[in-house]
């Protein structure tokens, strides 16, 4: 067994591959050893380390011909059933009943991606065993029902009603055509290389999936799914000889290498910069005035140069993307636009570097331009801020070693940056994971003119460029929908009588398809763990109690490679009535001037210095207590142990001497926060539909919604529309929410650090603690809070629709159960794991075509339905209000049980990074949950029965019945269901 190797010498590589390359890769902490197939010439790249978070992926270069989304089509279908696994949907049989920390697919410009992860051996082979099957054996070729429901297919239920669209992909694409800002990304990589595979939509335009033949489909996985053409990517501690035994065994012995040929061609450099104009959708009662997008982009033969590539994603941070960086504060001066956006894309096979405006005047295109041209001179000629420059360095390296991914395992991002260079270079599979020396090389070039050099040779004098003016127009959305209207209008009337009594009968065939479920033969030859496969117990919790200074602190002792992760929490319980106040007052908090610095130079020592100084409100819900919660506002830094002493100062600093007097910078602000406040209702209006529809249950949901939700919206439009009344008391209120908020009363400490962190944080804590008792001194007694705006919660229930020029909906329902009696709290998560992937994923997704719905079950009762990208508005209600009697009448086989209760451990036991950990045991303390209490709740996960999932029936049934529902999305969808709303609202 050859596993956490350190050399070649200790693998035996099997004869049926070529090692090609191998390296010791300290940054990462693993070995690599790149791979060719002998028999297939499939790619392997193997990184061998001590992480038993395993992670395989195996992906395709799939460049597009045209816009027709194939490769977004094949990549949700090849998972619908296979030779070995003949399951309709072993996809998310896998998400039911694995211990996978990761499954998915992912469909990019050029390439098809599909990864697993698990920290189980079995299940990790397993996820393999399906994964490898599905690609290489998909069941498309034996059931044209795949391809129609994941991409495309003509409805028809009767003669007299017109003939519509629906399919997964297809309604996902409208959803994702909706964004404005996605919008112009696409328009400006098109316009970069329209002669080459980034000219097309590999995701699919709504306006040509219909387009897509079955044949054509079919024809392009033939090309290319094929090992010749193949990426596999394997990480983690494994038996290297036995995994590449079993590729070579199952699979890749059987496919004879051919002649394919998929690179990406080089878009031809153009001569001249080219100037494009496109439109984006308005609802019809929204203001248009000044919200014109322009966009600068200018691509580079650079991708392979990781150096380069590394130096422009630094540089786009300290020209564009820092506070106060010159580029950004050179338009907000102009007056072209309010929100500000750069990006530098490597994932091609040209890179581009864009920057973006939006809320701008009509007609400044050109203006737009100069000032970015005069600017970037301007940088040259003078030279770009080097400490700048040092602080964004060091803030990158620190995020690529710390390695934090949250939820995603390290690993998948690793592979995830090897196909930068992989996928356009054989002989560079894991170039990207050496950073160590690029930062070192980036450092040396500090001072010497290397960066200006960049700027003028690719941003300057390069006229391979495109200058982009979007302008809204109001209808357009409506436009769409008419000419689909009318395309499927002269397709119906083409047909015979014939052809429409076959169509519908086609439409009742894949409803049938879609409702017979798999035989149990079937289901049983997807591999599944046993009971014995599942931990018993919860998680550590890593809570221990201390005082430094006389301030109650939570210690928790974690290895973190010599990083403190600290949060300071303060009490806010009696600031809940200023809420969207003081979640606009956590954006302010390090992006205004201090006594010491300006914001922008602020912002550079808190890079130079430490991986991030950040502000937050949380809330804590209180175990047993009805409707009661914990509020704290939280200021939190990561950084070395070193350099704790530094951290703590620019903490201080931030917190006791921010002035809020630069009202053109709060104007800045102000604006830039409403704009991105906007476009994150817009992408992901399930999670806003969902905070509006819970935020009638309760306060503690009604002060999630105003911190995060469409009421923090309002009052963002409200500071935005009204600056010139509402500064003085928004200046005057945020010092005076700084003094109720910061008192050393109020104060606790959480530290996720090993023992000499904490012993660090007692040494550097008085120097801290003497600050806060000076800021507290200068308190004005006699100040009066009316300077804060309070906002007050109305009480009862209330259905509200938000009108978007967006064409699809986000549909959520939240209710509460008053009665919980006999209902089994743990059995709650198996309850809303067996919705999520069954019934709802049936009704609403297969059936209804969203690309997306979810539910959540809380243990005081309280729930919700929401979905993605959904065609659906009544119809998906119904399907939530019927999810009761689906679990009334619930009743499956043990092994069926056995699944679900698998892939429910499975969502609970993720893996944590340290810093998560510490935060969920903070989170555990404050909530004041026993930690008996989270044992007995997975034991009930453990033993839930068929009886225990039926009893919960009464809880989704009350949520259904009584509760709240909001609809986000298209404006004539909501007003053809006006009858359903109490108020129809316009974003």
């Amino acid at each position: 067994m050859a596993s956490k190797i350190k050399s070649i010498q200790e693998v035996k590589i099997p004869d049926t591959y070529t090692l090609e390359q191998s390296a010791v890769i300290p940054e990462i902490d693993s070995f690599a050893l790149a791979l060719r197939h002998k028999k297939s010439g499939a790619r392997v790249l193997f990184l061998s380390n001590e992480d038993n978070n395993k992670v395989f992926s195996i992906g395709f270069r799939t460049p597009p011909r045209d816009a027709t989304g194939v490769p977004h089509i094949i990549e949700h279908t090849v998972l619908c059933g296979s030779r070995e696994f003949p399951a309709k949907d072993p996809f998310v049989e896998l998400v039911k009943g694995s211990l996978n920390t990761y499954l998915n697919a992912t469909t990019y410009p050029d390439k098809t991606l599909y990864p697993v992860a698990s920290c189980n051996d079995k299940d990790f082979q397993n996820l393999m065993h399906v994964y490898m099957d599905a690609v290489f054996y998909p069941n498309i070729y034996e059931h044209e029902e795949i391809f129609k429901q994941e991409g495309w297919h003509y409805e028809l239920n009767s003669p007299e009603e017109p003939v519509t669209y629906n399919g997964v992909v297809f309604n996902e694409m409208k959803g994702a055509f909706s964004s404005a800002d996605g919008k112009l990304e696409r328009f400006v990589m098109n316009g970069l290389f329209p002669d080459n595979t980034y000219g097309n939509e590999s995701g699919g335009d709504p306006a040509n999936i219909p387009d897509l033949t079955y044949e054509e489909y079919l024809d392009f996985h033939r090309r290319y799914y094929h090992p010749v053409n193949s990426y596999i990517y394997l990480y983690g501690d494994m038996d290297i000889e036995e995994r590449l035994e079993w590729m070579d065994q199952h699979y890749l012995r059987d496919f004879p290498a051919i002649e394919l040929d998929s690179s990406i061609p080089l878009q031809k450099p153009f001569t001249r910069m080219k100037k494009l104009e496109t439109e984006y959708a308005v609802s019809e009662n929204e203001d248009s005035d000044e919200k014109t997008y322009y966009a600068f982009a200018a691509a580079m033969d650079v991708t392979l140069d990781v150096k380069v590539c590394k130096a422009f994603e630094i540089m786009a941070y300290v020209l564009a993307e820092m506070p106060g960086a010159p580029l950004k504060q050179a338009l907000l001066d102009a007056g072209i636009g309010t929100d500000i956006d750069v990006d530098f894309c490597d994932i091609l096979r040209q890179s581009y570097f864009a920057l973006t405006t939006q809320n701008a005047k009509a007609g400044d295109r050109q203006r737009f331009y100069d000032t970015i041209h005069s600017t970037l001179q301007e940088q040259v000629k003078q030279g770009l801020d080097q400490k700048a420059l040092e602080a964004a360095i060091n803030a990158m390296e620190f995020k690529e070693r710390e390695a934090d991914y949250g939820m995603f395992p390290k690993g998948l991002i690793y592979g995830l940056n090897t196909m930068k260079t992989w996928l356009y270079d054989d002989k560079m599979p894991y170039d990207a994971l050496c950073f160590q020396d690029t930062y070192e090389f980036l450092r040396t070039q500090l001072g010497t003119g290397y960066y200006e050099n960049l700027i003028e040779k690719y941003l300057l004098n390069n006229p391979h460029a495109v200058l982009v003016e979007m302008k809204p127009k109001k209808g357009l959305a409506a436009e769409a929908e008419q000419k689909e209207k009318d395309r499927l209008a002269a397709y119906k009337a083409s047909l015979s009588e014939e052809e429409i009594r076959q169509l519908i009968e086609d439409t009742q065939a894949l409803k049938a398809y879609q409702e017979e479920p798999s035989p149990k033969e079937v289901l049983e030859k997807i591999p599944m763990l046993s009971r014995e496969d599942i931990d018993k117990e919860i998680a550590p919790i890593y809570n221990k109690e201390v005082k430094l200074c006389d301030i109650p602190v939570m210690h928790h002792d974690i290895h973190t490679n010599d990083i403190v992760y600290l949060d300071l929490l303060f009490d806010v319980d009696d600031c809940r009535e200023y809420m969207p106040q003081m979640s606009f007052l956590k954006t302010l908090l390090g992006y205004m001037d201090t006594a010491s610095h300006s914001y922008s130079s602020l912002d550079t020592e808190i890079n130079f210095h430490t991986g991030g100084i950040g502000a937050d409100v949380n809330f804590y819900r209180l175990y047993g207590e009805e409707d009661a919660c914990r509020v704290r506002f939280e200021m939190s830094t990561k950084v070395l142990r070193s350099k704790l002493s530094e951290a703590l100062e620019l903490m201080a600093e931030i917190m006791f001497t921010t002035s809020f007097a630069d009202e053109k910078h709060l104007r800045e602000v102000v604006a830039e926060a409403r704009s991105r406040k906007k476009m994150s209702l817009m992408s992901a209006g399930h999670q806003a539909a969902m905070l509006r529809a819970m935020s009638h249950l309760s306060e503690v949901d009604w002060l999630t919604e105003q911190y995060g939700g469409y009421g923090y919206y309002q009052y963002l439009a409200l500071l935005d529309d009204h600056f010139d009344q509402e500064k003085e008391k928004l200046q005057k209120g945020c010092l005076a929410l700084l003094h109720k908020i910061f008192q050393r009363a109020n104060m606790t400490i959480s530290c996720t650090a090993d023992q000499q962190g904490l012993e660090t944080l007692d040494q550097e804590l008085p120097s801290f603690l003497a600050k806060l008792e000076q800021f507290e001194k200068k308190a004005d007694i006699d100040r009066s809070d009316d300077v804060m705006m309070a906002f007050t919660r109305e009480d009862g229930q209330k259905n509200e629709a938000i009108m978007t020029p967006a064409e699809v909906q986000y549909v959520a329902l939240a209710g509460k159960c008053s009665d919980m009696s006999g209902i089994k709290k743990g059995v709650l998560d198996v309850v809303r794991h067996l919705l999520n992937f069954g019934y709802l994923w049936n009704e609403v997704r297969v059936k209804g075509g969203a690309y997306g719905v979810s539910c959540q079950l809380i243990r005081n009762g309280e729930g919700f339905f929401t979905s993605y990208r959904d065609p659906g508005l009544e119809s998906t209600l119904e399907a939530y209000r019927k999810a009761a009697s689906y679990l009334k009448s619930f009743e499956t086989e043990e092994r069926e049980l056995l699944k679900t209760i698998i892939g429910t451990v499975s969502g609970l036991d993720t893996p944590k990074p340290p810093a998560s950990r510490g935060k969920r045991s903070m989170g555990i303390y404050l909530s004041q949950i026993p930690p008996e209490i989270l044992q007995q709740e997975r034991d009930q996960v453990l033993a839930c029965s068929q009886e225990d999932i039926r009893a919960a029936a009464a809880m989704v049934e009350a949520i259904a019945e009584n509760g709240n529902i909001c609809v986000i999305g298209n404006e004539n969808h909501i007003k053809e269901q006006k009858q359903l709303f109490d108020e129809l609202m316009t974003l």
